[in-house]
């Protein structure tokens, strides 16, 4: 007999087809053709289909730009930071958090007005950027202060929602993401991760 499948999205429960299966297709089924039969009204699955298609899709090429963008500002190593940004004001000692295939690592926290950045102790690459300051242009305008509906019109369905956030992975994927944080519905601050190395 051929395996009991599940179908998460309508919470239904059926047995699979197949000619080792004659109970399959019962008529206590869901189904999409019986309406006496089904837990669902049609038209509900049709304006689930219909906000599917006009949601806005992730912009990759402006989340992958989005991402670049403090690498391209401040530089991607400790020496092109302080080249930039001059020497910081506060320079603390932290763990990066391990992650999906990462281990924790030992980082040095450069801090300047509007902008903190960590750099591995290891390598010297640029691990993570906060900016809490609209003192840089960022691309496609976005910026602290920026609505939260224009972050999401702009750069499109982002891979993680929370009341406060929305993050966004690039092409790579993790760990190269940015995340808007937001209070009152504006962006509070923005944080940036980078693979380890580069």
């Amino acid at each position: 007999m051929a395996p009991l499948k599940h179908c998460a999205a309508l919470g239904a429960r059926w047995l699979c087809a197949g000619p080792f299966n004659p109970e399959a297709w019962r008529p206590s089924c869901p189904t999409f053709g019986n309406r006496r039969d089904s837990r669902y009204d049609p038209w509900v699955l049709v304006v689930l289909a219909v906000l599917a298609l006009v949601a806005p899709a992730t912009d990759i090429v402006g989340v992958d730009d989005f991402i670049d963008a403090p690498r391209a500002l401040f530089g991607r190593t400790r020496v092109a930071v302080e080249r930039a940004l001059g020497a910081p004001l506060v320079v603390r000692p932290r763990t990066l958090l391990p992650g999906p295939g990462l281990a924790a690592e030992a980082i040095d926290e450069l801090s300047y007005p509007g902008v903190v950045v960590a750099v591995s102790r290891r390598s010297a690459v640029v691990r993570r950027v906060e900016i809490t300051e609209a003192r840089w242009s960022l691309p496609r305008g976005l910026n602290v202060g920026t609505q939260r509906r224009r972050v999401e019109e702009t750069l499109g369905e982002p891979q993680l929602v929370s009341d406060v956030s929305v993050l966004y992975l690039d092409a790579d994927g993790f760990p190269n993401t940015v995340e808007f944080h937001f209070r009152v519905d504006r962006v509070q601050r923005i944080e940036w991760s980078f693979a380890p190395i580069d």
